[in-house]
């Protein structure tokens, strides 16, 4: 899950960690400066949209992710929005324009 990142002149600090898994960040996400950033979450790893299927349609659609609901692995899996074999993510059905009978 976790890299460790050398930083400083000698490379003497280890207190960085990259993320190794693929994970999801919102939209309106920044980066904070490379000083204060203790979990780098690299952007080529970053996941915007999702195959989900459908229960009872038995028909899978590519949704935009809104978010990390919980990830079985722990908090901090769940708090990087790491997205793992079984993590319950939270997607945009509305792009469906399925309407449910009342």
């Amino acid at each position: 899950m976790f890299k460790v990142i050398r930083t400083g002149k000698r490379k003497t600090k280890q207190w960085k960690r990259m993320v190794t898994k693929a994970t999801f960040v919102g939209p309106t996400f920044t980066r904070k400066p490379p000083k204060y950033e203790r979990f780098i979450r690299p952007s080529g790893m970053r996941f915007t949209k999702a195959h989900v299927t459908h229960p009872e349609l038995k028909c899978t659609f590519n949704l935009e992710i809104i978010g990390v609901k919980k990830n079985p692995n722990g908090a901090m899996y769940t708090s990087l929005g790491a997205i793992t074999k079984g993590t319950i993510i939270k997607v945009n059905v509305s792009e469906l324009g399925l309407v449910t009978p009342a």
